[in-house]
């Protein structure tokens, strides 16, 4: 088992000193749900890492297929007050750090699909579930969990995740270096969030709107979005300033959609 000291070491002074404490386990049941038990005071800045979920989550109350065998399953705490800004592209801004620290382990040709998938070639590589709680006051607590495949055993995967994926040994293929490891994923992904988090705290999602737009998959597509029980059609426009997904329907309309699900439509 990785020893959580190694992560620390490979952390910069800047973004070590945001982190406030960091536990990795070598199972638990999710990562989220970990932070969550954690007393209040002390939930932000902190980090936790398992090498395997019992009950890994994802967005929309789907399992998040968590094997053993090197993937990456992380969490992170951050306290924000109320007035921060544009509290509601926090999700949106998780993923474009994660795409620039993706970037940064030597992945190339990647995109986010609205609000925070990341996928490759159409195939899903990882994600991102954002959650909150009361920290008192005008205080919450949003727990940050990032899940990437790294090295999915196959047998492990085809019985049970549902749509096409992918995972960083098969994108970087030989060649391009050191094999893709848990813990190289790990520091590449504080090194964004962390520094990106503080950022956010000030600017709200205008630091990141450049990147997200050269990330977003769904701009100027013919898109398909289910969100409650209605489903949409139309070509995806961006986003607001509140994150929400853009989609011009056939009549001219161009409609504001909080959540739902986004698939491109293959006609």
């Amino acid at each position: 088992m990785p020893a959580a000291a190694g992560i620390l070491d490979g952390l910069s002074p800047a973004a070590r000193a945001l982190l406030r404490g960091f536990t990795l386990q070598e199972e638990m049941d999710s990562t989220n749900s970990f932070i969550s038990r954690i007393p209040p005071d002390h939930r932000h800045g902190h980090a936790a890492m398992a090498l395997r979920q019992s009950s890994g989550r994802g967005r929309g109350e789907h399992r998040w297929h968590s094997p053993p065998g090197g993937n990456l399953y992380l969490s992170l705490g951050w306290r924000f007050e109320a007035g921060t800004p544009e509290l509601s592209t926090l999700p949106l801004l998780v993923a474009v750090c994660l795409a620039r620290a993706l970037a940064d382990v030597g992945l190339r040709g990647h995109g986010v699909k609205w609000p925070n998938d990341i996928l490759v070639g159409g195939r899903k590589l990882a994600g991102v579930l954002v959650e909150s709680q009361s920290a008192g006051g005008e205080r919450f607590v949003a727990i940050i969990g990032v899940g990437v495949n790294i090295r999915m055993p196959d047998d492990s995967a085809a019985a049970a995740i549902d749509r096409p994926w992918t995972d960083l040994s098969r994108e970087l293929g030989p060649g391009m270096g050191s094999e893709p490891d848990a813990n190289a994923m790990a520091v590449a992904l504080l090194e964004r969030l962390l520094p990106g988090l503080k950022t956010f705290e000030s600017e709200g999602f205008a630091s990141f709107r450049e990147d997200w737009a050269r990330f977003d998959l769904l701009s100027e597509r013919l898109v398909r979005l289910t969100a409650k029980g209605e489903v949409s059609q139309g070509v995806a426009q961006g986003i607001d300033r509140f994150g929400s997904l853009l989609v011009e329907t056939a009549d001219g309309r161009v409609r504001a959609f909080h959540h739902g699900e986004a698939s491109i439509v293959r006609d």
